[in-house]
């Protein structure tokens, strides 16, 4: 009997607490802190639905290349009717190469030009030939040159053979600057580019970035 009464006191007690909690008013709504206003000028995010249509830019259809180095003008030129008439924006442009023009072999400078005559006058009694007083362009001076050579091998061979008849010979290593031209063009799409491609010199033309205008 204990036991019932327990229970029932218990399941009194449990409706009491529900019916308390159905009664409750609610809970206050929780307030929300309004974000921080960002710094004047950083960019927002914008979903790309929520972009207009016509407001993204139009990509640029051109394909943009550079062809060169061409060595002289009549190269230039054959490239530039190479190209056809679809090319657009065909620009030209310089620059300067430092071309190697070969090895050149001589005596030591002297100062006057009866001097250098008189080494290549023992020069040839040594029985050397093929020579020849020059002026040196860098000094002004005088040179008794033993001639030029593309390889520097044979200018070495050349240096060595007239040191072995006691002569004070040298190897110089001759540059020269050049100019280079170079052409900058578009075409419309890629065919067109391929078909400019197989009438220029093999790897002469060159993918660039299309600017708003192509040229250096």
């Amino acid at each position: 009997m204990l036991r019932m009464m327990v229970v029932a006191l218990l399941a009194c007690n449990l409706l009491l607490i529900g019916v308390h909690v159905a009664s409750a008013p609610p809970d206050p709504a929780i307030p929300v802190a309004s974000p921080a206003p960002l710094p004047a000028g950083v960019p927002q995010l914008q979903l790309l639905d929520e972009i207009e249509p016509g407001a993204l830019p139009a990509s640029d259809p051109r394909q943009c290349y550079s062809a060169g180095p061409f060595e002289t003008l009549p190269t230039l030129i054959r490239a530039r009717e190479a190209l056809g008439p679809a090319a657009e924006d065909v620009r030209e442009r310089e620059s300067q190469a430092l071309v190697e023009l070969g090895y050149w072999v001589s005596l030591p400078p002297v100062e006057s030009f009866a001097a250098a005559g008189e080494a290549m006058q023992e020069l040839a009694r040594a029985g050397l030939e093929d020579m020849a007083v020059v002026t040196d362009e860098n000094t002004g001076e005088y040179r008794v040159s033993l001639g030029y050579f593309l390889e520097e091998a044979n200018a070495r061979g050349r240096r060595d053979a007239v040191r072995e008849l006691g002569f004070e010979a040298e190897t110089r290593l001759q540059r020269e600057t050049q100019v280079r031209w170079w052409l900058d063009y578009a075409y419309p799409d890629t065919a067109m580019a391929e078909r400019a491609a197989s009438a220029l010199p093999t790897g002469q033309q060159r993918a660039i970035p299309c600017a708003d205008s192509v040229g250096p």
